[in-house]
């Protein structure tokens, strides 16, 4: 019977770790809601302009809204992935360690939800064991978090 518990408390230590393991592991997420009446269509294009203003290329492109309606969900709301890379970035994360290549291309989607648009994005972790991608990811941060700013401001007002 000890044998049992002593088995139990182990397999229930090793559950307990594994997901104390999977929860640090996640990536923080950084999500803006744009005013009221800025519309998808110029979140995305702020989106857009704001990754080519902080020096990365868009190198892909999903619009899950458009696919999903044309696949018979008529009222399904806007919803976009915009991946994107920076190639001097790429290069110093491979030259750290290949195996941080998991976090590339960096990603930035715009969706509806209750009637607002919102731009959000994985940001790369910080706080790894290795101090160089550690601190180029604070870097890499800092931008993805520029660029989903500038795609929320409130839309100029036309005079």
């Amino acid at each position: 019977m000890a044998l049992y518990f002593t088995r139990l408390a182990l397999l229930v230590f090793l559950v307990l770790g594994a997901s104390a393991a999977t929860a640090q592991a996640q990536r923080e997420h950084y999500d803006r809601v744009a005013p009221a009446d800025k519309q998808f269509a110029d979140v995305v294009l702020d989106l857009e302009q704001a990754i080519g203003d902080e020096n990365f290329a868009i190198v892909g492109r999903n619009d899950i809204g458009d696919a999903v309606r044309r696949r018979g969900h008529a009222d399904f709301p806007d919803a976009v992935i915009v991946q994107f890379c920076n190639l001097e970035y790429a290069r110093r994360v491979i030259e750290i360690d290949p195996s941080y290549m998991l976090y590339m291309p960096c990603r930035v989607v715009a969706f509806e939800q209750d009637g607002r648009v919102h731009a959000a994005s994985l940001l790369l972790p910080t706080a790894t064991e290795c101090a160089p991608f550690n601190e180029l990811a604070t870097t890499i941060n800092a931008a993805i978090r520029r660029i989903v700013d500038f795609a929320v401001v409130p839309l100029v007002p036309s005079k």
